[in-house]
């Protein structure tokens, strides 16, 4: 029987820079730095260490699974860069992950059948990006759609909810590369994309560059 080939994936939404290479939940490598600020000069060599602790090649993976947002601007453009680079060198298909739906996929493990919970990570002082699910036993669904929540709305009426991600307990605060790996794996067949130029990462809210008004 012939092993299925292995999907590398990568995780740059938040402080940490992840990279696994994932066959099943049993069969994974996974390297994780959380030195911060650091993803664009360690996310290559944290691919080339750990596809060789995997001993595997670019060439021999199926795809590439990337952490698509919402998260930091300037991660995710870093994660979603540097896919697109090897991708287009292999001629491999990406498999853009929602990054809250991975989050949420690592609470299962950590919440009961017909819970419901929130994921709330901050998008500045003011504002969050929310989502709520409900465990519905090997998989969860929405109970509100992802978006944009003010601080004030966020402490009316959601803060004695279960809440996963920065803007609660600190747990899960971000997607493991291994769930970004087994979320694109379970359902990203469909998503899987070889045309890059319209592969942009999921912000929700406008970037906004600080700095003095041009005239």
């Amino acid at each position: 029987m012939i092993e299925e080939k292995p999907i590398l994936a990568i995780e740059t939404s938040g402080e940490q820079c992840g990279v696994c290479v994932f066959w099943n939940s049993e069969k994974y490598v996974e390297t994780t730095s959380r030195i911060k600020f650091s993803h664009s000069k360690k996310i290559f060599s944290i691919v080339e260490n750990t596809l060789s602790l995997a001993e595997v090649s670019l060439n021999e993976v199926q795809s590439i699974a990337v952490s698509i947002g919402p998260g930091s601007f300037t991660g995710l453009r870093i994660g979603l860069a540097a896919a697109k680079g090897m991708a287009l060198g292999e001629s491999l298909p990406i498999c853009p992950v929602p990054t809250f739906e991975a989050i949420a996929l690592e609470a299962l493990n950590c919440t009961k059948i017909g819970e419901k919970f929130f994921i709330a990570n901050k998008v500045n002082k003011e504002e969050f990006y929310l989502a709520g699910f409900i465990n519905t036993g090997n998989i969860y669904k929405f109970v509100q759609e992802l978006g944009i929540v003010s601080r004030i709305e966020f402490e009316n009426n959601f803060r004695d909810e279960l809440i996963f991600g920065n803007a609660g307990n600190n747990r899960l605060n971000f997607p493991s590369a291994k769930s970004i790996a087994l979320w694109s794996l379970l359902f990203g067949k469909k998503l899987k994309q070889t045309n890059f130029d319209l592969l942009e990462p999921l912000y929700i809210k406008d970037f906004l560059v600080k700095g003095s008004n041009l005239k």
